[in-house]
């Protein structure tokens, strides 16, 4: 096993570009779009959760219902949708 070095800010920003990005290895990107998908899923269903939880409230809905359906302490769903 060889000890590794540490390069410096500059040596680390020359041998960047010293790339070639036509002839350097790449991985196929397809391979992370699933992962970029549910990341954009994710995001999604946490702005519809905040939007059904404020609407939940304007209609006189107790922070005890909504949490029990979010599955989370009143206390918790309190504190992450905000009290209103």
């Amino acid at each position: 096993m060889t000890a590794r070095t540490r390069l410096t800010d500059h040596e680390a920003l020359d041998r960047i570009e010293e790339i070639d990005p036509t002839t350097a290895p790449t991985r196929d990107a397809t391979a992370t779009d699933r992962i970029a998908a549910a990341v954009a899923e994710r995001a999604a269903a946490e702005q519809a959760i905040t939007e059904a939880v404020h609407d939940a409230r304007a209609r006189g809905v107790t922070w005890v219902e909504i949490a029990t359906a979010l599955g989370v302490s009143h206390q918790g769903a309190r504190q992450r949708y905000g009290a209103s």
